[in-house]
C-alpha cells in the first residue's frame, strides 16, 4: 500500500494516492488528481461552498466548478441546502458527500479478541462486536472475520463497500502479513483468504498505521499538517503525517528507543529502551518484582494511583520515560502536535506531571530560536474499537473517492 495518503489540507501541493488495482467504478477511473484530492478536502472538512475548497487548496471557484462537475456526475458529491456566507444576504451551495450511502467494515485483530466496528464514509462507528479468538489457526481466523462481515452486511442498511483488517506486525502491500509476533504468523496471504470467502475488496494494513489514518482524517491529528501518534501498551507503536503525507516509520527502531539509562534491560539487551520501560508487560515484571508476587499490568497501575511506592515509581519512570520519547520525536521530525495512545496510556494520566517533566527536561526556559514552542502534547485513551476504526479506514482511504 501506498504510504502517501492526503488530508485535502494541502491538496493542491501534493501528489494523490495511488489507486493500486483497487477495482474502482468506471464513473470514477478517469478523475484527474486534483479532482480526487477536491473530494478528499470536502470528505475530511464536511460540506463547504466552492469558494471555501478553493482558498483552502489555492485555486480559484471557477477551477473547482470544473474540478467537481466529474464528481458530481458520478454521484461522489452532491450539492446540499444553501449555506449562509459572509456578506449581506449572500449564500452559496454548499458540496458534501453522503456519508450514510456507504458503510465500511474495519477489524482489529489482537492475540485474543476480534474487534470489529462498521462505519459510514466518515468513519462514524454505526456498530461494534467483539468476540475471542479461541484459536490463532488462520484457518479460523479468516472465518472469524468472514463471520463478522457477513453478520454486519445483514444488519445494513446498503451493501458494505469495502472491509479493512489490521494485525500488530509486518503487512506487505496491502496483501499479506509478512510477519505477527501477536499472531504466530509468517507470511500469511490474508487479503487473497479473505477475498476467497466472497467478501467486499478487503484492504490489510499494520494496526498502527490504521490508527494513523483514522486520526489524520477523522480524529485528533485532522486540522494539523504534521503530527506524531505514539501508542504504549502490549508493544510500542509510531506513526508519523509529515505535510499531510503519512511517512513509512519502522516500529523496531523506535521499540528500543533508550529513555533511562539507568533503566532494566529489554530481553534484546538494550537497557533503558521504550520496551524495557513503557510495555505492559515490563511494567507488571517490575512491579512483580518489587511485591515478590505476579501483578498484572492493570493490577500495577491501580496500586500506583493508590500510592503504592513500588508500583508508584515504576509507573512514574514510566511516563517520565514517555515523555522524554515524545521529546525527541518532537525535537527529530517537527510535527505540531503529537497524540499519546494506546491501551497502556493511562500510566500517562496517573502521572501527568512525570510525563511533562520528561517532555520539558531539556527545555532551557529560553524562547525557541525560530520563535515555535513545542508541540501539542494529548493523552489521548482509545478502546480497542478505536483501533478497529483505525482499520476501516484504512479501507475508506483505499477506496475513496467511490
Amino acid at each position: 500500500m501506498s504510504s502517501r495518503d492526503y488530508s485535502g489540507h494541502d491538496a493542491a501541493t501534493g501528489a494523490v494516492r495511488e489507486q493500486e488495482g483497487r477495482g474502482l467504478d468506471s464513473t470514477t477511473d478517469g478523475l484527474s488528481n486534483l479532482s480526487r484530492l477536491v473530494a478528499v478536502d470536502i470528505l475530511v472538512h464536511g460540506a463547504q461552498p466552492r469558494a471555501s475548497v478553493g482558498e483552502r487548496m489555492g485555486i480559484s471557484a471557477a477551477t473547482v466548478t470544473r474540478l467537481v462537475r466529474p464528481l458530481l456526475d458520478a454521484g461522489v458529491l452532491v450539492e446540499t441546502e444553501l449555506l449562509r456566507t459572509p456578506g449581506r444576504g449572500r449564500s452559496a451551495i454548499a458540496l458534501d458527500v453522503v456519508p450514510d450511502r456507504y458503510r465500511f467494515v474495519g477489524v482489529k485483530l489482537t492475540r485474543d479478541t476480534l474487534y470489529a466496528v462498521v462505519t459510514d464514509l466518515r468513519a462514524q462507528e454505526l456498530g461494534r462486536h467483539s468476540e475471542p479468538l479461541e484459536s490463532l489457526d488462520v484457518r479460523d481466523v479468516v472465518a472469524a472475520v468472514t463471520a463478522v462481515v457477513r453478520r454486519f452486511e445483514a444488519d445494513a442498511p446498503v451493501p458494505v463497500t469495502a472491509v479493512g483488517v489490521t494485525v500488530g506486525g509486518h503487512v506487505e502491500e496491502d496483501e499479506r502479513v509478512a510477519n505477527s509476533t501477536y499472531l504466530h504468523w509468517q507470511d500469511v496471504p490474508m487479503r487473497a483468504l479473505l477475498e476467497e470467502q466472497g467478501l467486499p475488496r478487503v484492504h490489510l494494513a499494520n494496526d498502527v498505521v490504521g490508527l494513523t489514518k483514522v486520526q489524520h482524517w477523522f480524529g485528533a491529528g485532522r486540522g494539523h499538517a504534521s503530527f506524531a501518534l505514539l501508542t504504549v501498551g502490549v508493544g510500542i507503536g509510531y506513526g508519523l503525517v509529515v505535510n499531510h503525507e503519512r511517512v513509512d516509520t519502522r516500529i523496531s527502531p523506535i521499540s528500543h528507543f533508550p529513555v533511562d539509562p539507568a533503566g532494566p534491560p529489554c530481553p534484546k539487551g538494550h537497557r533503558g529502551c521504550l520496551t524495557a520501560m513503557l510495555t505492559s508487560e515490563a511494567i507488571a515484571a517490575s512491579v512483580s518484582v518489587g511485591h515478590r508476587q505476579a501483578v498484572s499490568f492493570e493490577e500495577a497501575l491501580i496500586l500506583a494511583e493508590s500510592g503504592d511506592a513500588v508500583a508508584a515509581r515504576t509507573v512514574r519512570d514510566a511516563a517520565r520515560g514517555l515523555g522524554r520519547a515524545a521529546a525527541a520525536v518532537a525535537t527529530m521530525t517537527g510535527v505540531e502536535r503529537i497524540v499519546l495512545s494506546g491501551d497502556g496510556v493511562h500510566l500517562a494520566e496517573i502521572e501527568a506531571e512525570s510525563l511533562y517533566e520528561g517532555y520539558r527536561e531539556y527545555e532551557l526556559g529560553e524562547p525557541e530560536a525560530d520563535g515555535q514552542s513545542q508541540p501539542d502534547l494529548v493523552v489521548q485513551p482509545m478502546d480497542f474499537f478505536e483501533w478497529a476504526r483505525g482499520a476501516a479506514a484504512v479501507a475508506i482511504q483505499a477506496e475513496f473517492p467511490l
